[in-house]
């Protein structure tokens, strides 16, 4: 990826041109891989998604290990 996760500066925009053609093709498999299940991609950080009905959930604190039981 052409930025480090949770780095805030131009390389982590989500539409950053600069970068290497492998860190850019990466970025857009992820892109298109969150956008085929309905998730949008944040402008500013390209490793933050958001669900297109996100607003009608509730927040839950949740461990990962409790999902599904």
């Amino acid at each position: 990826m052409p930025s480090a996760f949770d780095e805030m500066t131009e390389r982590a925009k989500a539409d950053y041109a600069g970068g290497t053609a492998l860190q850019r093709t990466s970025r857009e498999i992820l892109r298109a891989a969150m956008a085929k299940e309905d998730f949008t991609v944040e402008p500013t950080e390209w490793w933050h998604f958001n669900y297109k009905n996100a607003k009608q959930y509730s927040i839950m604190n949740v461990r990962f290990e409790d999902l599904g039981n």
